[in-house]
């Protein structure tokens, strides 16, 4: 019988000698109302005669009489042809009750929008869609519940029992569902307890009586996330472990948000059954609380697996040998920010499927994903190019936190690696922020990526008279007498180049590190300068000779100027 309506109110090509063998089965078909044989026969007829003409006057007639809670009457306006005879009269009065609750709380009618027509007719489109507009309607949409993962929708539809006049009716299949959305919405236990005062209906048709509760249950909880906190940290405070103290002091806040709002989001859903304006938010914040307690124990967690390899002054730990250190550090620095990013994401996608217009606009960007994925494309491609850039580091391993590197003509270590940038903090205290992706596509001096041992050139310009061997004496004596040399490098003068007037020598020196090579390159190359311009009167000092032939001689007192000079 079901199946008969369902393909009677969609296919009205249907053949005119539509036929059944139960009660109140479609007789025939006609376009501007359903035709039935019986309608509720098991009821008996009403003591009083219905107003079921128009839609207007059958959803009058029936919150009327159910307000009078006049429900064997109500039922008049119910078509229970899905129902038993037998059943018909147990069943109507509760029927009529519980579809009153439903329109009364779930559903908002629009009075204004119901034809107040015979035929159904309406002057005015329904909605967006309505194609009908001042055509004859046997059937009409009031409201839609979800029920079970599907729409079960609230319909009238006018009905012809024989040669009677036709009428408005709440639909069978309509008054089938009510059972089941009642079961969904309908008042609770508690409701059932309250008085007639605490059932007064306020904002979102909700009784005083949950509203109530509900301001009182935020008390409860607030005072109890209040203790919860106090509790936390006093009891981790007293705990023989660092990093449990720390623990608590970290995330006790997010965990007394978080533990309180959870029974509270389930008292507002479940035992007050309030709508879903009132329940979302409560949603969100509890989600974002779990998303505030994940990012606080990933950061601490991880700072406090860092303290075993990290000293508290990043110079302690710049430059330096300590390979592991530095590698489990880039991975802690870029994995925490991993973690942190991804359940952030998470969180952020969980709230906003809250949101039916975001749901909306989802599923309109993947039906459109032509022009949306290259724009979406093209507007993250930075970002996630520098996302994808820090994972490629951690993995690869081409610098690390703490590394000495020589950057585009500025030396400083490495700071601090996040998702899109690189620190990197150099000699004069300043920091250098670089693009991710353009850090790793350019080249760069890395000082300490096998070893932290480097060594420093010092370059001399002296005189072609100078005797090599006497700096080389100098600076092997310099250079042992330094506690700064570390000894791996023999002491090593050479002349590495030549002019017209000059020679060049470099001495090399080592260090254990680039910043204490640096102190040792320069206070050498101090010390050499003043043995070189000491050494017999600056005679190795660089000079420019000037030789004289001929007619090009200058007069004698010239020449005395010139000698006395050189």
């Amino acid at each position: 019988m079901q199946g008969v309506w369902a393909q009677q109110a969609d296919a009205p090509a249907l053949a005119d000698s539509i036929t059944a063998t139960s009660s109140g089965a479609l007789t025939g078909y006609h376009e501007a109302y359903y035709l039935l044989d019986v309608l509720n026969e098991g009821l008996p007829d009403p003591s009083v005669t219905a107003n079921l003409q128009t839609p207007q006057a059958t959803l009058e007639y029936f919150v009327q009489a159910s307000r009078a809670q006049q429900f064997e009457a109500a039922a008049a306006a119910l078509n229970l042809n899905l129902f038993p005879i037998e059943q018909q009269v147990a069943a109507a009065s509760t029927l009529a009750r519980q579809l009153f609750y439903l329109l009364d709380t779930q559903v908002g009618l629009d009075w204004e929008g119901l034809p107040d027509r015979p035929d159904g007719a309406s002057t005015q489109p329904l909605g967006p869609n309505d194609r009908m507009a001042g055509q004859p309607r046997r059937s009409l949409l009031l409201g839609s519940l979800s029920l079970g993962g599907r729409d079960a929708v609230l319909r009238f539809q006018r009905v012809r029992v024989g040669d009677a006049t036709p009428i408005w009716v709440f639909s069978a299949q309509t008054v089938e569902n009510i059972p089941a959305l009642y079961q969904r919405y309908g008042p609770g236990p508690i409701d059932r307890l309250m008085p007639a005062w605490a059932k007064v209906q306020l904002w979102g048709q909700t009784p005083l009586w949950a509203w109530l509760l509900l301001l009182l249950s935020t008390l409860v909880l607030a005072l109890f996330a209040w203790w919860l906190r106090r509790f936390t940290k006093r009891y981790l405070g007293k705990a023989d472990s660092h990093w449990v103290k720390g623990l608590g002091e970290r995330i006790a806040t997010p965990v007394a948000i978080f533990v309180s709002l959870l029974p509270l989001y389930l008292v507002a859903k479940l035992a007050l059954a309030l709508p879903q304006a009132v329940t979302t938010p409560l949603l969100i914040l509890f989600m974002a609380a779990f998303v505030w307690l994940a990012m606080r124990a990933i950061s601490y967690l991880t700072e406090h697996i860092a303290r075993d390899y990290e000293v508290d002054n990043l110079e302690e730990l710049a430059g330096n040998e300590d390979t592991r250190s530095q590698r489990w550090l880039t991975y802690l620095s870029v994995g925490r920010r991993v973690l942190i990013f991804v359940v952030f994401l998470l969180g952020t996608g969980v709230i906003l499927s809250q949101f039916q217009s975001f749901q909306v606009l989802g599923f309109s960007l993947m039906a459109s994903a032509g022009v949306a994925t290259v724009i979406l494309g093209v507007a993250a491609q930075p970002v996630l190019g520098n996302i994808i850039a820090s994972i490629q580091i951690a993995v690869t391993r081409p610098v690390r936190i703490g590394d000495s590197v020589y950057y585009e003509g500025q030396w400083g270590y490495v700071e601090e690696i996040t998702y899109t940038y690189i620190l990197i903090q150099i000699w004069d205290q300043r920091r250098i922020v670089v693009p991710l992706r353009y850090f790793i596509t350019h080249p760069f001096e890395n000082w300490t990526m096998r070893s932290a041992h480097l060594i420093k050139p010092i370059y001399l310009y002296a005189d072609y008279t100078l005797d090599v061997d006497r700096i080389r004496e100098q600076f092997k004596e310099l250079l042992q007498a330094s506690e700064d040399w570390d000894k791996e490098t023999e002491p090593t003068v050479q002349v590495t180049s030549v002019s017209d007037e000059t020679i060049e020598v470099r001495a090399l020196c080592s260090a254990k590190d680039a910043s204490t090579a640096w102190d040792l390159h320069c206070r050498l190359r101090e010390q050499l300068v003043a043995y070189l311009r000491d050494l017999e009167d600056g005679r190795y000092l660089p000079r420019r000779r000037i030789n004289l032939t001929g007619e090009e001689q200058p007069p004698v007192s010239a020449q005395a100027d010139h000698a006395s000079r050189t």
